[in-house]
């Protein structure tokens, strides 16, 4: 899975998300919905998010050395292309048949974000947390302010709901 994972996430890991729960939670088990959800929040705080996730995920399917083989083999495929290939990336860049493919697949992996994101909200298990995730939305679409400041705020406002004794789990 990790493999497959660092394979296709290349760019942009949003889109590869629905594909890693799909094995992660309901093919093999390895997490609850939960949990995986917390990975991909672990992820998104950290840099690499593809690969931190994948790891947490390796780790909760075979402990440590999972975790560790789960983040080589997930960053191994970019790394790859980038020694392999990187010295055709202009001439790519520049083809007009490539650049036709990334303008068509545009929508789609805001598609794809989206099919992420909507069975990732589904796992929310109390009304704070549903509150917390509209003041994002708001802060990021209708504010149109940057991610790392509502990650921040909405990672404030669980430290402010775990003190005042709210269930976080």
């Amino acid at each position: 899975m990790a493999f497959k994972v660092g394979a296709l996430s290349y760019g942009g890991g949003f889109v590869i998300i629905p594909l890693m729960r799909a094995d992660a939670v309901d093919r093999y088990h390895w997490m609850s919905d939960g949990q995986f959800l917390n990975a991909v929040a672990l992820g998104q705080i950290t840099p690499g998010p593809v690969v931190q996730t994948v790891a947490v995920v390796g780790y909760a399917a075979a402990g440590l050395g999972g975790g560790l083989l789960a983040a080589a083999m997930a960053f191994a495929p970019s790394f790859l292309l980038v020694i392999l290939g990187g010295s055709r990336f202009d001439r790519l860049r520049s083809n007009a048949a490539v650049q036709g493919f990334f303008t068509g697949a545009g929508p789609a992996v805001i598609g794809a974000i989206a099919g992420s994101a909507i069975p990732l909200a589904l796992v929310l298990q109390h009304g704070w947390q549903f509150g917390v995730l509209a003041a994002a939305a708001v802060w990021l679409l209708g504010l149109k302010r940057g991610v790392v400041s509502a990650l921040l705020g909405a990672g404030a406002l669980g430290i402010v709901a775990a003190l005042v004794g709210w269930a976080v789990t």
